[in-house]
């Protein structure tokens, strides 16, 4: 079958490359404030110079999460039924890598994506959708 994907379908792709560049903008966000958080380093007792070494580290991980929601996403789109599983196994990792060091309203706002995403991906009318393709 072609044609257009019902809106369930580009509703949850949606919401998978919204998640992908909020995160990207969070991202953005920290490494703009990184003076800031390396003078909270020294006020506790760290070593500032960790600071870009850490926002390194969570930028890979941003990015790969974020092409991998809009990756997986764009599959979704196309049909691919895999992708869903793709999708909510990369989502339960995210779940784990935010939820483990702490929650925060950023979190928050991640965790509700991720949550919206997760259930468009798996309503009926986009298992339907992915069956007939």
């Amino acid at each position: 079958m072609t044609g257009q994907p019902p809106a369930v379908v580009r509703g949850a792709v949606a919401v998978w490359l919204a998640l992908g560049a909020f995160l990207l903008l969070e991202n953005v966000v920290l490494w703009l404030r990184r003076d800031e958080l390396e003078q909270s380093a020294v006020r506790v007792g760290d070593d500032p110079a960790h600071v870009t070494g850490l926002l390194a580290q969570l930028a890979v991980v941003a990015v790969g999460f974020a092409v991998g929601y809009g990756l997986f996403g764009w599959l979704l789109r196309s049909g691919r039924r895999w992708a869903r599983g793709v999708l909510t196994g990369a989502a339960v990792l995210h779940v784990l890598w935010i939820v483990l060091p702490g929650a925060s309203a950023v979190n928050l706002v991640t965790l509700l994506l991720i949550a919206l995403g997760l259930a468009l991906t798996w309503l009926p009318s986009t298992a339907q959708w992915v069956k007939q393709h």
